[in-house]
Order: C-alpha cells, then sequence, then structure tokens
C-alpha cells in the first residue's frame, strides 16, 4: 500500500447532507412556482391603480397610466430576476455546489427577515396586489425560510458546508 494525502478541501458527506440538499432545492424551486404563478394572476394594471391609490404616493402632474406601467415593468422585471436566482440555487442545491450553500444561508436569512419585515403587508391587505390568502401563504415560506436558515447554519458549525466534514475528521 502506498500512502496518498486526502486533496485540499475534500470532504464526505454525513447523513444531514443530502437532506439539505434536497430540501433547499425542493423550497426554492417551490418558491419561484409561487412567486412566478401568483405574480402573472395578481399584478396587472388594474392591481397596481387599486394599489397606488390605496398608498396615496402619485406624484403630482403624473399621468397615472404612465406611472403604473413604469411600475408594472419594474415589479415584474424584479419577479422575473428573483425567479432566475431562485432557479438557480434550487439546481446548485440539487447538485450539491458547495459555493451555493453560502448563497442558500444568505437567502434563507433574507426569507427569515421577510417573515418579520411582511407582517405589516398583512395587517394592511389593501396596499398589495396579493390577496390575504396569498400574503399568508408567502409568510408561510418567509417561516420555512427562516427554518432552513437554522438547519443550514447548525449544520455548517457541527460539520462543514451541506453538513459535509473534513476526510479523517
Amino acid at each position: 500500500m502506498q500512502w496518498v494525502p486526502l486533496p485540499r478541501g475534500a470532504r464526505e458527506p454525513t447523513p444531514w447532507t443530502r437532506p439539505q440538499q434536497l430540501a433547499a432545492a425542493g423550497f426554492f424551486t417551490l418558491s419561484a412556482l409561487y412567486t412566478l404563478i401568483t405574480s402573472i394572476v395578481f399584478i396587472n394594471h388594474d392591481s397596481m391603480v387599486r394599489v397606488m391609490q390605496a398608498q396615496g404616493n402619485l406624484p403630482a402632474g403624473t399621468n397615472i397610466d404612465q406611472v403604473v406601467s413604469i411600475a408594472l415593468f419594474f415589479a415584474l422585471a424584479f419577479v422575473v430576476v428573483i425567479v432566475i436566482i431562485w432557479l438557480v440555487a434550487a439546481l446548485g442545491s440539487y447538485l450539491g455546489w458547495r459555493w451555493i450553500f453560502w448563497v442558500d444561508l444568505v437567502l434563507f436569512a433574507f426569507g427569515g427577515l421577510g417573515a418579520l419585515l411582511n407582517l405589516g403587508n398583512i395587517a394592511r391587505p389593501q396596499t398589495q396586489n396579493i390577496p390575504v390568502w396569498g400574503l399568508v401563504i408567502g409568510e408561510l415560506f418567509d417561516i420555512a425560510s427562516a427554518a432552513l436558515f437554522v438547519w443550514l447554519l447548525i449544520g455548517v458549525i457541527r460539520y462543514g458546508p451541506w453538513a459535509m466534514k473534513r476526510l479523517g475528521a
């Protein structure tokens, strides 16, 4: 037998590794689908007009149709960017990319913060494009995001990224 050094950064999976990867991939896939569907169904010209009138934030001397068109464009562009980010995170999580772990951790942290910040949206549903039941589902996604953040954080502290421990450790 000949001694062979361990490759630098080599890790071996633990029982937590694949469940964390699949949970992250599933979460981001479901989040992307939910966001895409609710945006397509509920974000439109009429709902934007209603929301802007409820918020009372129309700039003086502007045409409401122009403001709504611009707001609608930016809202849908934002949704497309977020959905693409979540789908890349889902793919990377499923494939076990080590670098995507850190991206997932940040995305889950932001989702957990959203659980607190979005409570105001539920309290004032007239200022939102999405109905109350949709806001509640979004809040449940944010709570799940916080739980996944805690799980991944415990895994990285105990073992390393994706709960994978160093070889020989």
